[in-house]
């Protein structure tokens, strides 16, 4: 007990030691004796440490009520900010997004300056640890490789949303220059791939048990991928920017040439991640059949499947805020629940293969449904399947009143998202655990595909690699494709496989598609139901329920203003 008290103190001293002031490069106020009692035992440092974990590995569970306290987007989940979902009420952020109603001056997916408290505390430890004397080399050499990772995690987090920023490798002194200018996407990307190779070296090839959610040389072949994989894509790969800009500029967000040997990088990294997979005890789950392993994957924490979660959130922040943003109207208290447009459902292929062709109209919404890649009703909650061993089969059509049943109220029609809300949740049994997958096996195998077919054509490792994800879904196997048939499927097969976990927001964007009719942009469809009198079949009518907001300067965030005025870095082009 004394020894649980002790951490809860030494928690808040933490907690007021690094409270940052709004200037994301500024000093914090100096406590003379907060940094040498933390770095004088082991068990402090550590401690210190998870805090940087806290502030650092990023979770997709809305679990706040601002940009800064929330997991995800504000009140939402970022699903819902593209094609894959929508939130009906008007006021979470998500909705900003869509109607683009958001600027430099309110962003309400993310917190520019908690970038940098993560990083100064990374750099504090880093500096710190090595005088630590109650601890072995050996052991002070893994901490200080997780804490380069996070370090390197949150840069990449910053690099995707905002290009090029500024480089912090150490802690900053009032002596320093603290008017830091943006550094070139290159060096940007660079840091962070050397960060990831100094780190990898210190860690185990897996962490077990209680150590799940430790970092492990998996997770950090596993950033350094998606670096690259983002790296090698057309949004920076590319001798043109995504708006017009100056030539100064144009390094800050993109390489400003194009390289087809960065994505023969971005194959090889991806590669060994795979490579590595066995020595982690790490597999795709395979073992439960077509109709069960893709729902184990994300309902079951810790399975083989996963490389590094987010263990951060109790099961009460989780189930009294997701919940209420989630779980559709009529069920359990949730507020609006995240509908899934059609833009989205049409990408779910035929059980057989091949794209499956929804009409305007049509009388067979039931068989239409069935007929759908086995990965759609484990993800999403359509009319007529179960919900849970309480809810039953949901109801989500218009009954002959004109009115909606009981689970109806969605402006996307007939489907919920469903995903990360466990069927053995109950309202008499609702302690699961929800773990936000960070990084996970099967987006590797995809990662490997999309850079080696950009790299070398549709050869055979490529196929293998997509393959091997379908078939455990029971999907058929891809072949005969051209190089460009093959980035058509692989993107595909990325939007379902990896769907709702925060891939497809940033995929649309690396590949310069957001701004596509039906994708971040135009017109979005719902699926309107009726029962039809004697039949148990129900009438389908696809109906346009929002007209969603793009401008390709929307590619990048823009940086607050609050840093662009004080004259000393540069803003992305277009805001």
């Amino acid at each position: 007990m004394q020894q649980v008290k002790y951490y809860i103190i030494l928690s808040l001293l933490l907690g007021a030691f690094f409270s940052c002031t709004r200037d994301f490069l500024e000093k914090p106020p100096s406590v003379d004796i907060t940094e040498d009692t933390i770095f004088s035992k082991i068990r402090n440092a550590e401690t210190f440490l998870y805090d940087v974990y806290g502030n650092s590995v990023p979770s997709g569970l809305p679990t706040g009520w601002s940009v800064s306290s929330s997991g995800g987007i504000v009140a939402g989940v970022l699903a819902a900010a593209c094609d894959e979902g929508d939130i009906a009420d008007s006021w979470p952020g998500t909705n900003r997004f869509n109607e683009g109603q958001w600027n430099a001056n309110d962003n309400p997916e993310d917190d520019f300056n908690t970038h940098y408290k993560a990083i100064r505390k990374a750099n504090i430890f880093m500096e710190r640890i090595d005088g630590v004397p109650d601890a072995s080399a050996e052991y002070k050499t893994q901490l200080k490789a997780e804490a380069r990772f996070l370090r390197a995690l949150q840069y990449f987090e910053l690099v995707k949303r905002y290009g090029g920023v500024p480089i912090v490798d150490k802690r900053l002194l009032n002596s320093d220059n603290l008017k830091l200018p943006r550094n070139k996407l290159e060096e940007c990307i660079n840091f962070i791939i050397a960060d990831c190779d100094a780190a990898v070296t210190g860690l185990p090839a897996a962490q077990e048990g209680f150590l799940r959610g430790r970092i492990s040389k998996g997770a950090v072949l596993s950033l350094k991928s998606r670096v690259l994989l983002y790296a090698a894509s057309p949004l920076f790969n590319s001798a043109t920017s995504y708006v017009p800009t100056t030539d100064a500029t144009a390094t800050l967000v993109g390489y400003h040439n194009y390289d087809a040997s960065r994505w023969q990088k971005a194959a090889d990294a991806a590669k060994a991640v795979l490579d590595w997979a066995p020595t982690g005890s790490c597999r795709l789950i395979t073992e439960f059949g077509a109709d069960k392993n893709y729902e184990y994957v994300w309902s079951q924490p810790d399975n083989a499947e996963i490389i590094l979660a987010n263990k951060s959130n109790g099961w009460w922040g989780i189930y009294s805020d997701y919940f209420n943003f989630t779980m559709p109207v009529n069920m359990y208290g949730g507020w609006y629940g995240i509908s899934v447009p059609m833009n989205f459902v049409k990408l779910y292929e035929k059980k057989t293969g091949g794209a499956q062709t929804w009409p305007e109209s049509g009388d067979n919404a039931n068989a239409m449904y069935a007929s759908l890649d086995p990965r759609f009703a484990q993800s999403i909650g359509y009319n007529g399947a179960s919900w849970n061993s309480e809810i039953g089969a949901v109801q989500m059509y218009i009954k002959t009143d004109g009115k909606p049943a009981l689970h109806g109220g969605d402006r996307g029609g007939g489907q919920w998202l469903h995903k990360f809300l466990p069927r053995s949740v109950t309202w008499s049994s609702y302690g699961a655990t929800i773990n936000w997958p960070v990084f996970r096996l099967a987006e590797f195998y995809l990662n490997y595909a999309e850079a080696l077919n950009e790299a070398q054509g549709p050869v055979t490792e490529v196929y293998t690699a997509i393959n091997t994800v379908r078939a455990r879904s029971g999907m058929p196997a891809l072949s005969g494709k051209t190089k460009e048939e093959m980035r058509t499927a692989i993107r595909n097969e990325r939007a379902v496989e990896l769907a709702f976990e925060e891939h497809r927001y940033w995929d649309v964007r690396r590949w310069k598609i957001a701004g596509d009719e039906g994708v971040m942009n135009g017109k979005m469809y719902g699926l309107r139901l009726k029962p039809i009198a004697g039949s148990s079949e129900f009438h389908f009518d696809q109906v346009v329920f929002e007209q969603r907001v793009w401008n390709d300067k929307m590619y990048l965030y823009p940086f607050p203003n609050v840093e662009i005025y004080k004259q000393y870095m540069i803003q992305n082009p277009g805001w």
